[in-house]
């Protein structure tokens, strides 16, 4: 099967755990929220690198990364630490700006790799990953679990030494990062005008810029978009 091909069947298989089969929630119900259970533990990928972006942003403009926290619902939250007064405040927008573009670079970053056929570097650059935010940033239970879990499942694929295995588990997760960077993008979007004062980072950005949240929101779900044109030119 072409490669172009395997990545679109993981992409529509990325799409139904996350929103379920179409058409069938009122005829089969529970066989969506069985696939919706399975797609959350998985997009929280997505959730990781999202606020990984913040924490590297906090690093590198800020004064560091006090912690992260992954939740259930796919939600999360960076704290981080600025500087005080005017002083922080530029440095307080581009971490409040970085969720977004973070997690759409990464989801462009894993289809580059996969279609120069880098799965090795992929692997292993998500085990990275998953070590220092387990080591040194994510401190609530669930958070820690979860990441201990998915630490657990690369080490099976490690173990197996099956290259098969670490191919398509590699297309999965790139799958998975491109629909949850757009969907979740295009959520907070329409967070914007329904509900601009409880729209996460768009909400944060607000208040630090006083642009609208909307402004805000249709850019995070711009770039999303473009980000996914741009993946989508890559594989095709």
């Amino acid at each position: 099967m072409e490669q172009s091909t395997t990545l679109f069947l993981f992409i529509l298989l990325a799409f139904v755990l996350t929103r379920g089969i179409p058409f069938i929630g009122s005829i089969a119900p529970s066989i969506n929220t069985l696939l919706r259970h399975i797609g959350r533990y998985f997009s929280n990928l997505n959730t990781m690198f999202h606020e990984d972006g913040h924490a590297l942003m906090g690093l590198i403009v800020g004064k560091g990364v006090n912690r992260i926290e992954l939740y259930t619902n796919n939600e999360g939250v960076a704290v981080t630490a600025t500087y005080a007064g005017s002083r922080g405040w530029l440095p307080r927008v581009i971490i409040a700006l970085a969720g977004y573009p973070f997690s759409s670079a990464m989801a462009y970053l894993f289809f580059y790799l996969l279609v120069h056929h880098h799965y090795d570097w992929l692997f292993y650059g998500l085990g990275s990953v998953v070590v220092i935010n387990l080591l040194l940033w994510v401190r609530n239970g669930y958070g820690i679990v979860w990441l201990f879990s998915i630490g657990l499942i690369l080490g099976g694929i490690y173990y197996l030494q099956d290259p098969q295995l670490m191919r398509y588990s590699m297309m999965f997760v790139g799958a998975l990062l491109l629909v949850e960077s757009l969907f979740s993008a295009f959520i907070i979007f329409v967070l914007s005008i329904k509900y601009p004062n409880d729209a996460g980072d768009a909400t944060s950005l607000k208040q630090l810029t006083h642009l609208s949240a909307r402004f805000w929101g249709l850019l995070f779900f711009a770039q999303a978009v473009y980000v996914a044109y741009l993946i989508f030119h890559l594989i095709y």
